[in-house]
């Protein structure tokens, strides 16, 4: 008789920290200290109040299964507001910054392990996760959106790893308490934008939407982070304006309005590089056209 197997409903969260070998690299003795601080001061009671059970701590990484997807989203968002604000005045090297990714799948149960593509979602949720971020799946929106104060911006559909199926993805919008610098970091990419038509992100997060003027000449380029560029109510200049996007262990998501003509041709090396459908077509030499280019080495980019 084939033994049966345990399967059951639950909520997972995968987190792990940014830059963690580097952190070792540089001071192996602190970083453990200060990551064991953060384990028992915020991580874990965290994990406790909020009904979480511990499957694997990974050195660098953890595994938790929730019963409630409420309560994962809600925890995942408490603690990274704590790890901002513990971070707040400690030195950049010094920093334990978390990525975080939930799912709600089914699961296999092997004693107090858990397995499957509800496991795995959660894990490439978590990789490409902009450093002190939370992603969700589609499903998990779907269950929680209604329920929680956080707002979600949906950065599409996500190709990952051993996944058949493109997977919804978004991002839970923290609060200014949340990143500390959000405000700042906007200004500081509004700035960059309009007087050298560059958007760089190194191991953070930003975006630009609303209304803006877009340069002739855009270059993106995110490392291992994330941009969202909202091209929707942007404005563009007559004739082609051209946006580059070279993408290096990180997330670029771009949102193209549907009236706007397009041509998307981008590379993905060991990575994704979803372009859209050309929308060029026939058109007057002088109306704007948006022209995407780049590559993804190791990340995902979408334009859609």
């Amino acid at each position: 008789m084939t033994e049966q197997v345990e399967r059951r409903l639950a909520a997972i969260l995968s987190a792990d920290v940014v830059g963690y070998t580097r952190l070792m690299h540089a001071d192996e003795e602190g970083t453990l200290a200060r990551l064991r601080t953060h384990h028992s001061e915020l991580i874990e009671p965290k994990f406790a109040e909020h009904r979480g059970r511990i499957v694997k701590l990974m050195g660098d990484g953890l595994l938790v299964e929730f019963a409630s997807v409420v309560d994962a989203v809600r925890c995942a968002t408490e603690i990274q507001r704590g790890a901002a604000a513990r971070n707040a005045g400690v030195p950049e090297d010094e920093q334990i910054v978390l990525r975080v990714g939930i799912n709600l799948g089914d699961v296999i149960v092997e004693g107090d392990d858990i397995y499957g593509d509800g496991v795995n979602v959660a894990a490439r949720m978590q990789e490409i996760a902009a450093p002190g971020g939370v992603l969700v799946s589609g499903i998990v929106y779907d269950s929680v959106r209604d329920k929680l104060a956080p707002a979600f911006e949906d950065i599409g559909p996500q190709r990952v790893k051993n996944i058949a199926e493109p997977v919804r993805a978004y991002r839970v919008v923290l609060d200014p308490e949340a990143s500390g610098t959000r405000e700042a970091l906007q200004s500081a990419i509004a700035a960059r934008v309009h007087k050298a038509g560059r958007v760089l992100t190194i191991l953070s997060s930003s975006q630009r939407r609303g209304a803006w003027r877009v340069p002739e000449k855009l270059s993106v380029v995110a490392v291992m982070g994330s941009i969202d560029l909202d091209f929707r109510e942007a404005e563009f200049g007559p004739g082609v304006t051209e946006v580059k996007a070279t993408n290096v262990m990180g997330s670029i998501g771009i949102i193209v309005p549907t009236n706007l003509a397009v041509e998307c041709d981008g590379v993905g090396i060991l990575g994704q590089f979803d372009g859209m459908a050309g929308r060029a077509g026939e058109r007057d030499p002088g109306a704007p056209l948006l022209r995407i280019s780049g590559v993804a080495v190791m990340g995902y980019t979408t334009a859609r």
